[in-house]
């Protein structure tokens, strides 16, 4: 009986069409590969849904109606005519099979257990991000299936003589059409850390693939180069690349460029859309002229040669398709694969793991913080009700009273006593800050990390049961003096960390501020509609209150975080950076000036900024109830609004391209960026209005906070990280202090208006401060 070979031919695959909705599907399972991005699962997970398929899919969407012809894309029925002209060509004892990684027929409904597969991935050279992809799949459907033996893997045909001859023939045959001056050979790029740091031969292949081809074209008046397309986000990819390199041949004389790109078989958005659409018009838009040679799609001379390889792969194996395969020289091979150099240090696997556990810790932590940030009005309100003859709100009231020489707590006693509260957290904080930060300079990051947070969980466990203003007030003192968790958190990234990536690392702490204000106050706001005192009334007399379900939930997580940090967190102060002396921290020596004038100027415009800042972010609330009559899940979804804001600015444009365009000048921006949003906010009565405001406001701080915080680390010396991260941290808290009880003043005083107005008007003090300090080469 004759053997039957069930041969397997799998591509991609694309959308199912070109509507948006069908691209962002396609892009979120493409993306969504750990062989394509192999960032942290949880991470990732935030930073594809928050900053990649919002945005991206719309754009892509309109690349692919550019290709899409009767509904289908070339790649699908390219590799669907392929496989009809193979089972022509081919003896009836191959059946060949149609298959697709993100598209129908998927390889995973092809294979079956019960009979014997030959699987043929169209990526002539090998990579993690595609071959291993198949493979993955493969797997499956046949976990074992290298020891079962009934599924057989081609891995790479690279330098196949049918693949490598017919490439040369179809490239001059197009430059016999078109003359060119210069030859650009394009194969799809990966980023540089997946050849560097995790092996792929990838970049291997492609340059034999390179050498193969310029050795057979042999082509004495035409310029060859070898260039890479196709790069996703901010991370180096393999260069040079194909849209800058082409473009600069052209800048510097060249009139006409062919392009052919050997990393793809079929025609597909890659090849038809981004070469010889987008990068053709750039081409042009410089006086030149782009001839795109296409790839070898269903060329009958192809499809005989491919049927070749696969009869000798199905009878002979792997030394069958080798009998078949060009050898490189290495000499020739030596010549033509440039060694790889990274432009900025990539990061260490230990500096990876510390910055997903800081991640994580200041993620948690914020979620806890801000739970408290959209109930200030109701928590002030709350006390005065049910604590009236406290001695600290006697206190405070009566300096409230004597100060305003007014009674009662309306509106405007009500934001002062606000004030008040808010202010003594950071008061706490901003002595705290800095002796935790010189203490973890002395004793390590993580025993620092660890005490803070054992404090901040008994901070939220007290206010579970602050039955009395006196328990939240001594609460919120354990939660201020334990706050040193930020700036030593902040230190532990600078430890691991150079200047060429250290505001990339600040930006995932930024990312961690912005997600804990999303998650922080939704949580907040939600959970006061459950009042605990109505489930268990028995408990009241233990000090539950309407507010215990959220400092629950911020004790839970400060409780996590403990085990978090203690099993996973590695030590990041090496023994020769611990310091040795000590820094007094009282609030003088705080203000008096340190070594470096930059720092200097960097803390005190960070200081002014947080000052007019947070004075807006702490009446806000207050604001959005008396204009708007917000509840405090109002509040909550105008904290989440501009925790979104944050988080898409501070992931999709700081970390990409703070570093390239400079710190200072991305903190100038940002700080620019907040006036028009203050003065927007101080005329807003209607809710449109408070968002447009809040919009340019979230940006503006997106931008202003982690490259201030950067500007500090990357002038700072590694002794002093610590210490200096602790001090810029208290000069923030202090500004927390400044800017809630002026702000707070201006509010009784004048009324909402002004404390807008005039924060406005004052942030033009840290912008002249910042303009100088000198800008880091």
């Amino acid at each position: 009986m004759q053997k039957k070979y069930n041969i397997v031919i799998c591509q991609l695959g694309s959308p199912k069409t070109s509507k948006t909705s069908d691209v962002r599907s396609y892009l979120r399972e493409f993306l969504s590969d750990p062989r394509v991005i192999d960032v942290s699962r949880g991470l990732w997970f935030f930073i594809l849904n928050l900053f990649i398929l919002p945005f991206r899919p719309k754009k892509s969407a309109e690349a692919y109606k550019r290709i899409e012809f009767c509904g289908m894309f070339p790649l699908i029925e390219l590799t669907k005519g392929f496989c009809r002209q193979l089972s022509g060509l081919m003896s009836s004892e191959y059946r060949i099979l149609p298959s697709f990684l993100l598209s129908q027929p998927r390889l995973t409904e092809v294979l079956n257990k019960s009979e014997e597969f030959y699987v043929f991935p169209q990526f002539p050279q090998f990579s993690d991000t595609t071959t291993s992809s198949v493979i993955d799949k493969i797997k499956e459907v046949s976990p074992h299936y290298e020891q079962e033996g009934k599924i057989h893997i081609l891995k790479d045909y690279h330098r196949f003589r049918g693949f490598i001859d017919l490439s040369v023939e179809q490239i001059k045959k197009q430059l016999e059409k078109y003359p060119v001056e210069d030859l650009v050979i394009s194969f799809h790029g990966i980023p540089v850390r997946y050849v560097t740091e995790k092996k792929d031969i990838y970049y291997q292949h492609c340059c034999e693939t390179f050498t193969l081809l310029k050795q057979q074209l042999n082509l004495s008046h035409v310029r060859l180069h070898m260039s890479f397309q196709s790069r996703l986000g901010s991370e180096e990819w393999l260069s040079p690349y194909t849209d800058e390199y082409v473009v600069n041949l052209v800048k510097t004389g060249t009139k006409s460029v062919g392009v052919y790109c050997p990393s793809f078989v079929v025609d597909c958005l890659e090849t038809t859309d981004e070469i010889g659409n987008e990068l053709r018009e750039e081409v042009e838009e410089h006086g030149g002229e782009l001839v795109f040679i296409p790839c070898l799609n269903v060329t009958p001379k192809w499809v005989k040669s491919y049927a070749k390889l696969i009869e000798a792969f199905c009878s002979e194996g792997q030394q069958g398709a080798e009998n078949l395969f060009y050898t490189v020289p290495a000499d020739k091979l030596k010549e033509n694969m440039p060694e790889l150099t990274s432009k900025s240090t990539p990061m260490t696997p230990q500096a990876k793991r510390t910055i997903k556990i800081v991640f994580l810790t200041l993620f948690l932590d914020l979620i806890g913080f801000s739970i408290i940030f959209p109930m200030f009005p109701a928590l002030a309100k709350h006390y005065l009700e049910i604590d009236p003859d406290n001695y600290f709100l006697k206190l405070i009231f009566g300096s409230i009273a004597s100060f305003t020489q007014a009674s009662g707590a309306d509106m405007s006693s009500i934001v002062l006593f606000g004030g008040a509260l808010g202010a003594l957290y950071s008061l706490l904080q901003f002595f705290a800050a800095p002796l935790w930060g010189g203490l973890s300079d002395r004793f390590g990051r993580k025993p620092i990390l660890l005490i803070s947070l054992f404090g901040l969980f008994m901070s939220y466990f007290l206010w579970v049961f602050a039955g009395s203003f006196t328990l939240l007030i001594l609460a919120r003192f354990i939660g201020g003096i334990m706050g040193g968790n930020i700036s030593t958190a902040t230190a532990a990234i600078a430890d691991v960390t150079d200047e060429s990536n250290r505001s990339k690392g600040m930006a995932f702490v930024g990312i961690a501020f912005a997600l804990g204000f999303i998650v922080g106050p939704a949580l907040g706001g939600l959970l006061t509609i459950i009042n605990p005192v109505e489930h268990f009334p028995s408990l009241v007399v233990y000090g539950l209150n309407p507010f215990s379900y959220p400092a629950l939930l911020a004790a839970v997580l400060s409780l996590v975080n403990i085990f978090l940090l203690f099993f996973k967190f590695e030590e990041t102060l090496k023994k020769a950076d611990q310091s040795q002396t000590t820094r007094s921290f009282n609030v003088f020596k705080i203000l008096a000036p340190l070594k470096n004038k930059n720092v200097n100027l960097t803390n005190y415009s960070y200081f002014l900024f947080i000052s007019a800042f947070s004075g807006m972010e702490f009446t806000l609330t207050f604001l959005a109830v008396e204009r708007l009559g917000y509840s405090s899940l109002d509040n909550a979804y105008m904290f989440i609004f501009i925790g979104f804001i944050l988080a898409f600015v501070q992931g999709g444009f700081v970390r990409r391209k703070a570093h390239q365009i400079g710190e200072k000048k991305v903190a100038l921006l940002g700080l620019a960026l907040i006036i028009p949003g203050l003065l927007i906010i101080s005329f807003a009565y209607q809710a449109w209005v408070l968002y447009f405001g809040l919009f340019f406001l979230a940006c503006g701080s997106a931008m202003a906070i982690p490259t201030l915080t950067a500007l500090v680390s990357l002038f700072t010396v590694a002794s002093e990280q610590g210490k200096n991260l602790g001090i810029f941290r208290s000069l923030g808290a202090l500004g927390r202090i400044v800017g809630p009880i002026v702000a707070s003043l201006i509010y009784w005083r004048s009324g909402a208006l002004y404390p807008y107005l005039f924060g406005a008007v004052f942030l033009l003090i840290p912008i002249f401060i910042l303009k100088q300090v000198k800008q880091r080469s």
